[in-house]
């Protein structure tokens, strides 16, 4: 079986009020902050994937509605591979949820992904600066994230300017 290679290119953190005056496309979404009964750092919730517009999929997202304290949204888009389907943007998702196991994702945590899959992070700020230092939100996920059909791998990026 060969190995499929993801990269997401993710922008943010954006807040609910932003969503609807982007114009940007669509791809993967990660929803972090902290649900009413949560007391510690705020958290992974939550990876979707839309084909329509982000603003137009957070009109009535059941997830924002767990999410009352310190929420971020961070929009994902593929970078790679540049013809990308919708199995492309199903594969990263599942990639993600089963790895990081978020608690408002119900469907796709327990079922291991079963295509060889290596999904690539890039951050970025909201105004597409690439991010020279990771927040602690997402320094928990590793960058890269490798799964061979049998094992994971894990690692990191380092990020420099010129």
């Amino acid at each position: 079986m060969s190995q499929v290679t993801i990269n997401i290119h993710w922008y943010g953190p954006f807040t609910e009020e932003d969503i609807p005056q982007l114009d940007e496309g669509n791809g993967l979404y990660m929803l972090t902050g902290k649900r009413h009964y949560q007391r510690s750092d705020s958290a992974i919730q939550y990876f979707g994937i839309t084909e329509t517009s982000y603003r137009t999929r957070f009109r009535n997202h059941k997830a924002l509605k767990e999410i009352n304290r310190e929420l971020n949204i961070w929009l994902g888009q593929i970078a790679y591979p540049a013809d990308h389907v919708r199995d492309h943007l199903e594969t990263a998702e599942s990639i993600l949820i089963y790895f990081w196991q978020p608690e408002l994702n119900t469907r796709k945590r327990f079922t291991c992904p079963t295509l060889p899959t290596t999904v690539v992070s890039h951050w970025y700020t909201a105004d597409r600066r690439p991010r020279l230092r990771q927040q602690s939100i997402y320094k928990h996920l590793p960058d890269v994230i490798c799964w061979d059909g049998g094992y994971w791998r894990t690692g990191n990026l380092s990020v420099y300017e010129e």
